[in-house]
């Protein structure tokens, strides 16, 4: 019963997203489907990649990424060309999570440990440090966090 009522929620987000929800997008190719989720490979590319002096420059990149989406009885198959959506307020949070906070986190802990009369060298590698342990509560909470950041698909035809 339990994942049936996860599979009604689901389809409903989905419907939801696709009204009046502001989304983003990306194509990829399906490379595996099981009953929990679908796997697309993504291409992502460096800014530069539309570059007239892309062949030049070394800082071109070009990676293949696998994105796993909730499977919710789309009828897609392996080798499909899909479009994996996400809501563009869930790539802000996931900025927010990566960047944003830790970098605050890192600087309220440098500042602290400044005032109370640490010694430079000691306060900063200190405060860098303490990126591990923000880093790591990110990792206890990945499963809650895996909840929130959902992709979903459409087929391209």
């Amino acid at each position: 019963m339990h994942a049936e009522t996860e599979l009604v929620f689901r389809k409903f987000i989905w419907s939801q997203m696709n009204k009046n929800v502001s989304c983003s997008s990306r194509s990829g190719i399906v490379s595996d489907i099981t009953p929990e989720n679908i796997a697309v490979n993504i291409i992502s590319m460096s800014a530069c990649a539309g570059c007239h002096a892309k062949e030049l420059c070394s800082a071109f990149e070009r990676k293949e990424k696998a994105v796993f989406v909730p499977n919710i009885g789309q009828r897609v198959q392996s080798g499909d060309k899909v479009a994996v959506v996400m809501q563009v307020s869930m790539g802000l949070k996931a900025v927010l999570l990566a960047y944003v906070l830790p970098l605050i986190f890192v600087l309220m802990t440098l500042l602290l440990l400044l005032e109370i009369g640490t010694g430079e060298f000691l306060s900063g590698a200190i405060s860098l440090s303490s990126l591990m342990v923000y880093y790591f509560v990110i990792f206890l909470i990945r499963n809650k966090l895996k909840k929130q950041f959902s992709f979903f698909i459409e087929k391209i035809d």
